[in-house]
């Protein structure tokens, strides 16, 4: 609801509340009624009390249909506010929790150190591929990355789970999410951090700086858990990215993925 619609729902509670005063202050019942012996009126005063009387509950039923007008009206402005203080509460919720991620518009690495003041013995990995477009750590348990499969094309990758880091965290257990044809869990794997790509966490995804168009990139390809190469031609408001992949069988066929999705392709 926008400012105008606001400033209306309430000009109607003022105004609606002003007529009722105005109604009653011109006539009000202790005028008609209280300063009359009836015993006394002659018929033409009769009825001209009568008509006040008439005219009275006319106002009285307008004031009726005044208050409900004010109701609804004021139910309307304390929803709004109410959906208003919400959300001023939601954002200040996630902006805590990214600025626990990241401040300053650059990957920090707040979370992971707090992390190890708790606990010490917490391990924390790394990716050897930096850029200034995705973080390369803390790669934690639970982290997600994309993995270079061995003994496959380069410029294959699928999407991990982080299961255990290893040593000083330049190795890792990982682990395949996807089920295999049987259905049994997915495949795990030894990896070294020459092998892994950190996907961002979604509390770092509105840091994320936006790629340049003509960049090379590693996407995730729609309905899949595999990274294709791919170059940027556009970046949209909502944060999704628009990218054609290498070897897309459609001519210029561009394809929309997810920011956090869309990683750093790892030049040598």
């Amino acid at each position: 609801m926008s400012a105008s619609e606001i400033e209306g729902h309430w000009d109607i509670v003022i105004t609606s509340l002003q007529d009722i005063c105005n109604s009653n202050e011109s006539l009000t019942f202790d005028n008609i009624y209280g300063q009359h012996d009836l015993s006394e009126l002659t018929e033409a005063e009769l009825t001209k009390l009568k008509e006040e009387i008439v005219d009275h509950k006319s106002n009285i039923g307008t004031a009726k249909r005044l208050i409900d007008t004010s109701q609804q009206n004021l139910k309307t402005l304390i929803e709004q506010l109410q959906k208003s203080a919400e959300k001023e509460s939601s954002s200040a919720a996630a902006a805590a929790a990214a600025a626990s991620g990241s401040s300053g518009g650059s990957f920090k690495r707040s979370v992971a150190g707090k992390d190890n003041k708790k606990n010490p013995n917490k391990k924390v990995g790394r990716s050897f591929w930096t850029s200034k477009y995705n973080p390369s750590e803390p790669i934690l348990i639970g982290s997600e990355v994309a993995y270079k499969l061995k003994n496959r094309h380069f410029e294959e990758w699928i999407q991990c789970e982080v299961m255990k880091v290893i040593g000083d965290g330049s190795k890792f257990e990982i682990r395949d999410p996807e089920p295999d044809e049987n259905n049994n869990p997915g495949q795990t794997f030894k990896a070294n951090y020459k092998e892994i790509l950190l996907i961002p966490p979604l509390v770092e995804v509105g840091d994320l700086v936006n790629y340049p168009y003509g960049t090379k990139v590693l996407a995730r390809y729609p309905e899949t858990t595999t990274f294709y190469p791919a170059i940027v031609v556009g970046n949209r408001k909502d944060g999704n990215v628009r990218l054609k992949f290498d070897g897309e069988e459609e001519v210029n066929k561009e394809t929309e993925v997810e920011r956090r999705l869309v990683l750093p392709f790892p030049e040598k």
